[in-house]
């Protein structure tokens, strides 16, 4: 049995050792990909960002 989703409609996961950035949107019940970033996360929903993730790390 699969993980239910929570219903966000745009959810990601930060990994913090090596930095990376997974996110994901809600289609039809289900989480799909939409971004696997470790220099740059580039999503456009819910709003257009692009930011470099080195910039932003501690």
């Amino acid at each position: 049995m699969g993980a239910v989703p929570a219903g966000l409609p745009h959810h990601s996961r930060i990994e913090q050792d090596p930095l990376h950035v997974y996110a994901y949107d809600l289609v039809d019940g289900r989480y799909q990909p939409v971004a696997d970033a470790a220099e740059e996360l580039i999503v456009e929903k819910p709003f257009d960002i692009r930011p470099s993730l080195r910039d932003i790390a501690p």
